[in-house]
């Protein structure tokens, strides 16, 4: 190097800022670089290295502020860069003005090369994934599409240089970015500014000036203030927040400036404010930017994907760390254990020298507080700091500088450190709350797989095997040792693929109108049906029968491979107030069509419910179509068990007066009037009950309609249902008599009903919250409603119905009366109150408000407000032959439970040594208590079902065994309560865990076979499962020989009703 010639740092040169409140925007005139000290030039100067452009260096202070920028010596002389850095004696003067958007961009023209990085050579450019980005959405652009696009790179891949390189590629005239986040519009704009790397790395010319970047961040007070700044701006970066901070016509008026429209991070989008962005981007370019095609409440991203770069070879070629997985199987006190681990790990990997930082996940700010605690008892050394969205900004910045400054070694964080938080030593991971769906944990997970250039190991996850995952492919990822490597790739590609088999199933529609998406619909389960007798449909005529000038949505979403048409029409009518030609009401309806051409039937759904569409199932399939209507329309109702109607329209034939009548809740009897059957026919029919052993919803009309209160989530979800409702109504199999006679006609109960009470049960909301919260209080003790047992104290059919509420600590009698309002509850005694947070009720009005279900025999039932439900059939007796007796020598036959000692001479013990001898079962659980699934459990995994039999054992009233319908009748009560647990498996699972894991609180259990991480993984696993459910009963007080009728009367009724609820067995064991 020549001696008159030394190497410098060359600081980098801001334009003079535009401003318009706080919202600003500057140009990069001049990178900072290395540049050569030229001591003997004069004047003095200094010449950049990439292109040998000579910078003078002065210290006049009267230059020309709009003459050639150059460097302002501060001092007046020059000292020696190694004594004073040569940046820190210089700054910038002469023309600052950030130039117009307009040259900026003719800078762009040929300064754009397709480079492709080679490691090996050690030659910079762009990533594989980048370019791969860059020619899809170039190549997209040509065809002049401008449907909105999606672009789906994982973390890691280089997305924002592809960004970068496509404004410059592309020439493109004026961007708007929109980002979630205001760290992220802070940190992009840096990006934009100054090119990333690309000019480093030549992909971008040294001639290519850096755009002028705007940052909105609040509102404008006026259209001209809006405009002159967008004019100024090549790039404006804004979160929603900021952009519709100003008011409509503003923000509207802001979109009208731009040519291009990025979102990045797409997935934080909500549909309405992607609705608002897309209907003024009509007609322009859109393109979403993500990691997952998926938004954080599961939705899909709007838009089609063009391109999607696979995380499995992301992985391979290093844009993604490899991940340690270290999954927590302790089953009490897990946050302790994931902490334990999660420390265990950060200490080895500083001795290893990776500077890494650890980060904890919780969910709220109170769980925050308390794995904050944890991690200060285990590691003070660590310094752990807090991070949630109520600290005050002071709090916040004090963090993280501890964290950046590695004075903070662990951050707890309550859904903070997202997207934009750039921090590479963030490699540790425990996640004591897991996020519920796989979009966001796929997302979250990219942050601690970054790779960098500083020295960073692996991504380490800590984390516990979560419960109540809903996302099935979650499940997978949190199952026990799973190689994370391998499962996010197959996850990743998974999730994508099925969001790109969506897309194929929308581009089938070929054109599809702009103005609605039909992801935005939520589409009713209801249809009309034709048969058809056309060889093809013709859903182009739909053009003729509607005008034009009526059609929304032009044109018609057409998918001639399915068969599936979609649209909406605008309908002007005369306002019902007058005769005014000038006003018209305007409504919109909605119309799918679906031709099943191999069955010939054509299913029409219709917004508008007061009509049957013939003509427009003329129009698409010919004038011999014939709708299905009549009473064979109610073949939908069948192999539906326990149907109880709940609206129901008759037609009076003979009395014109009343010609029409409409029933609905409590009055729905009505409508099946005995005395009168033969003048009134049913016109319509809602019902619910159970298929399959879920609960259903199904309506019939006469005049052909048919519909449920389900919502589909896709128009793909509709042609299913259309399927399925299609075979049932086609069956000629199937009698309609038969499908009358089986509905449950509701009686208003107003008196208390002839039939004995077996059981009282919560509501299933009660089981469904898994709540410890909603508490009761007596006495001095506390106890969780949850885990109180109902039980029925008097079997007798002349009384008030009467039950206690039983704890551990208490028992506590309540009666059931009724009066013309329904069923009515009060205490017999004193009062339990019920503690709701910090509020308190007496435990009669909470029942009163609430409701209890009431268990009959005969197979009755009340539902709260008081309706009485009671099948209108006759059952066999139970078949005596199907009792099996056990041999109960040295059983005390009145001595229920085992207890912790597990009693060899209960009826408990007897019971789970018969229910051991069935199976190699994988668990067996004494579950045995107040609040109790069933006095025994067993679950076993078998191939691709899940075997389940639950238990309920009864003393015996005598010590001999006998026929005594008391000793029945809350046993069988037990076993039809049981039936719960099928409705929800997800909630069954949570129940047993939590009661198992109070009992270990007092180093208790009820694991009889199997062990809690076993427990454990048959939770992770049952999704995946078909549930296979047996109900037993063990009474050795019922004599198999000498049972009375009434007594297989009422395991008759019992077993019918576990078998049509839940599809479940029903096993009785007695004596001989």
């Amino acid at each position: 190097m020549n001696a008159e010639l030394r190497e410098v740092n060359i600081p980098g040169c801001y334009s003079s800022k535009i401003s318009i409140g706080k919202n600003n925007a500057q140009q990069l005139l001049e990178a900072s670089e290395i540049g050569l000290l030229d001591f003997q030039s004069n004047p003095l100067s200094v010449i950049r290295k990439n292109n040998q452009k000579r910078i003078n260096i002065s210290s006049n202070v009267s230059v020309d502020l709009t003459s050639e920028r150059y460097l302002f010596l501060r001092s007046g002389a020059l000292q020696h860069p190694e004594i004073i850095p040569f940046e820190n004696q210089v700054n910038w003067r002469g023309n600052l003005f950030p130039e117009k958007p307009s040259e900026v961009i003719l800078t762009w023209k040929n300064n754009f090369e397709f480079v492709q990085e080679d490691n090996a050579s050690g030659k910079a450019g762009l990533r594989l994934p980048q370019l791969g980005a860059l020619h899809s959405i170039l190549g997209y652009w040509t065809t002049d599409n401008l449907k909105p696009a999606t672009v789906v790179l994982p973390t890691g891949t280089g997305k924002t240089e592809t960004m970068l390189a496509l404004l410059v590629a592309a020439q493109i005239e004026s961007l708007l970015v929109v980002v979630p986040s205001d760290v992220l519009r802070s940190q992009l704009s840096k990006k934009f500014e100054t090119f990333g790397v690309l000019q480093k790395s030549g992909v971008i010319g040294n001639d290519a000036h850096r755009p002028v970047v705007g940052q909105l961040r609040q509102a404008f007070e006026s259209v001209d203030d809006a405009n002159a700044f967008c004019s100024k701006c090549n790039v404006i970066i804004t979160t929603p927040d900021a952009l519709y901070a100003s008011s409509d016509n503003i923000w509207k008026e802001i979109l009208h400036n731009f040519s291009h429209l990025f979102i990045d991070e797409a997935h934080h989008v909500e549909a309405n404010t992607w609705n608002k962005l897309r209907s003024h981007f009509e007609n322009k370019y859109v393109l979403q930017f993500t990691a997952t095609p998926f938004r954080e409440d599961g939705k899909r991203v709007a838009g089609q994907i063009i391109y999607s770069f696979p995380l499995r070879q992301a992985q391979k070629l290093g844009y993604f760390s490899k991940i340690n997985y270290l999954p927590v199987t302790k089953f009490e006190e897990p946050d302790i254990a994931i902490a334990k681990e999660a420390i265990a790990q950060l200490r080895r990997d500083l001795t290893q020298g990776f500077q890494h930082i650890l980060m904890a996940r919780v969910k709220r700010i109170g769980r925050a507080e308390e794995i904050l605690q944890i991690y200060k008892e285990l590691a003070s050394d660590f310094n752990p700091v807090i991070l949630h969205s109520t600290l005050d900004a002071q709090t916040r910045k004090h963090a993280l500088e501890e964290i950046r400054n590695n004075r903070s070694r662990i951050i707890i964080c309550v859904n903070m450190l997202g997207e934009g938080f750039d921090l590479p030593n963030l490699k540790i991971a425990a996640i004591h709350d897991a996020h519920k769906s796989l979009c966001v944990t796929l997302q979250f997970i990219g942050r601690f797989t970054r790779v960098s250039n500083i020295s960073i190991g692996n991504a380490s996850i800590i984390t516990s095997k979560p419960e109540g995952i809903i996302d099935e492919n979650l499940r997978k990822l949190y199952s026990e040792d799973p190689d994370w490597n391998y499962l996010i790739q197959d996850l990743s590609e998974t999730s994508i693929a099925k969001e790109k088999e969506a897309n194929e199933f929308d581009n089938e529609f070929g054109k599809l109108p702009e103005d609605i998406s039909i992801k935005s619909i939520d589409l009713k389960m209801s249809t009309v049906i034709y048969r058809t007798h056309c060889d093809a449909w013709n859903p182009e005529a739909i053009y003729d029968y509607i005008p034009v000038e009526q059609l929304f949505t032009n044109p018609i979403a057409v998918n001639e491979k399915d068969k599936v048409v979609w649209f909406i029409v605008e309908n002007r009518i005369q306002v019902e107030w007058g005769t005014i030609e000038t006003i018209k009401d305007i409504r919109y309806d909605f119309f799918a069509l679906f031709w099943d051409e191999g069955n010939d039937l054509l299913y029409i759904n219709g917004s508008s419910t007061d009509s049957i569409y013939s003509d427009l199932a003329k129009t698409v399939c010919g004038g011999d179509v014939e709708i299905i209507k009549g009473e064979e329309i109610y073949r939908s109702m069948a192999r539906i068990d326990r149907l109880v109607p709940t609206n129901v329209g008759v037609l009076d034939i003979r009395n014109r007066s009343r010609r029409f009548s409409l029933f609905v809740g409590a009055d729905v009897i009505e409508g099946f009037p005995i005395a009168e059957a033969q003048t009134k026919t049913k016109t319509n029919i809602f019902a619910n009950g159970f298929e399959n052993g879920y609960r259903v919803s199904i309506g019939a009309s006469l005049k052909g309609r048919i519909w449920s209160y389900r919502i589909a989530s896709s128009l793909n979800e509709w042609v299913e249902w259309c399927n399925h409702i299609g075979k049932k109504v086609t069956d000629s199999n199937i009698n309609i008599d038969d499908v009358m006679g089986d509905f449950i006609r509701p009686i208003i109960v107003e008196s208390r009903p002839p039939y004995v009470a077996l059981g009282v049960e919560w509501p299933y909301e009660v089981y469904a919250n898994c709540s410890d919260e909603i508490r009761l209080k007596y006495a001095g003790h506390e106890w969780a409603l949850i885990d109180s047992d109902l039980k029925i104290s008097n079997f007798n059919t002349n009384e008030n119905i009467q039950f206690e509420i039983v704890t551990p600590d208490m028992k506590v009698g309540y009666e059931i009366f009724f009066l013309n309002n329904g069923m009515n509850f009060r205490a017999i005694t004193d009062e339990i109150r019920v503690v709701i947070k910090r509020n308190e009720v007496n435990l009669s009005d909470f029942l009163n408000n609430l409701g209890l279900s009431i268990l009959l025999e005969q197979e009755a039932k009340i539902e709260p407000p008081g309706l009485l439900l009671k099948p209108n059939r006759n059952l066999l007796p139970y078949d005596k032959n199907k009792i099996i007796t056990l041999d109960w020598d040295g059983i005390n036959i009145r001595k229920e439970s085992q207890g912790h000692n597990r009693d060899v001479d209960s009826i408990q013990y007897k019971v789970t040594e018969y229910v051991k001898s069935l199976l190699d079962w994988d668990l067996i659980i004494d579950d045995d208590g107040s609040g109790e699934i069933g006095d025994i459990v067993a679950l076993k995994i078998d191939g691709h079902n899940l075997i389940m039999h639950i238990s309920h054992c009864k003393f015996s009233t005598e010590d001999s065994p006998g026929a005594r319908i008391e000793d029945l009748y809350e046993v069988c009560g037990q076993a039809q309560k049981s039936v719960i647990w099928h409705r929800n498996l997800d909630v069954f699972f949570k129940n047993l865990i939590r009661r198992e894991r109070n009992r270990g609180k007092n180093h208790q259990t009820g694991l009889i076979v199997g062990d809690r991480n076993l427990l454990l993984n048959i939770q992770e696993k049952w999704r995946y499962l078909i549930p296979n459910l047996t109900i037993s009963i063990a009474q050795p007080g019922l004599s198999k020989n000498k049972v009375s009728s009434k007594q297989l009367e009422l395991l008759s009724s019992t077993e019918v009703y576990i078998y049509e609820v839940a599809h479940a067995k029903f096993i009785v064991i007695s004596s001989s």
